[in-house]
């Protein structure tokens, strides 16, 4: 998994990746949305539906894997 939630943060669904590349560089970013509970707030309606659009700078390992993503706050 690229990308993944973060329970201790509050940070769940975080699908429906894409990948850009800096046109002429070898730096790679995945864009994403999330869903992300607000402070105080568990589950339920009350929580609301809080999507968020994130980007996060990829890496690779040396053999080209992509590393985990940590998302961002």
């Amino acid at each position: 998994m690229v990308v993944c939630k973060k329970p201790d943060q509050g940070i769940y669904a975080t699908g429906h990746q894409s990948f850009l590349q800096v046109p002429g560089t070898d730096e790679w970013y995945i864009v994403y949305h999330r869903f992300k509970f607000p402070d105080g707030i568990t589950m339920g309606r009350e929580a609301g539906y809080h999507r968020e659009v994130c980007m996060d700078r990829v890496v690779f390992n040396e053999d080209g894997t992509i590393k985990q993503v940590i998302p961002s706050l």
